[in-house]
């Protein structure tokens, strides 16, 4: 009587390890496909910094208008328009203080971006020397923001005082003027 044994197999076909044309066929389509819509996003990775940053320094608006709604502090957002460069103080006492850390970062902007201008409620159309925008625990300053590239790239960020969320358009848009108090 024939007895079976584990792991010893009775069939007489030999099946080799490995894969089969079509499976290979498949896996290279597979790569190809995915190598084709990731290296045009990587190539262009460093040629769209002026939209990078203008959603950089979106977010970056947003998340002080939360933190100010979350933690009662006042905080200013300065343009430094001559320098191109950006920086978040926080009012300690009777004065605002420069911060650093996490999310509430300042940084230059990257070559070839600069401010065009700036335009607050309270400063009006500031297009050199430094301006800011003031969070406070129930708001934000009404800002405008256009930055340039080169000579075709435009963009306007737009504020909202009472939420803090930003509109990012591809153009010059004209918003909000100062007006008299």
């Amino acid at each position: 009587m024939p007895t079976s044994k584990a792991g010893i197999s009775t069939n007489t076909h030999r099946h080799d390890a490995g894969f089969t044309l079509l499976e290979l066929m498949v896996i290279v389509s597979i790569l190809g496909i995915t190598a084709l819509m990731v290296f045009p996003k990587i190539s262009a990775f460093g040629v769209n910094s002026g939209k990078t940053e203008t959603r950089r320094l979106s977010r970056l608006i947003q998340h002080l208008a939360q933190e100010s709604l979350a933690t009662k502090n006042y905080y200013r957002l300065y343009y430094d328009l001559e320098e191109e460069a950006y920086s978040v103080r926080i009012l300690q006492g009777r004065e605002f203080v420069p911060v650093s850390g996490g999310l509430i970062t300042g940084r230059k902007l990257p070559d070839g971006l600069v401010f065009e201008d700036v335009v607050t409620f309270r400063h009006g159309k500031v297009q050199d020397g430094e301006v800011y925008t003031e969070f406070f625990p129930l708001g934000v300053e009404k800002t405008t923001i256009h930055l340039k590239e080169g000579d075709d790239a435009v963009w306007t960020l737009i504020v909202n005082s009472l939420t803090g969320r930003v509109k990012i358009f591809d153009s010059y848009i004209e918003k909000i003027e100062r007006t008299g108090l």
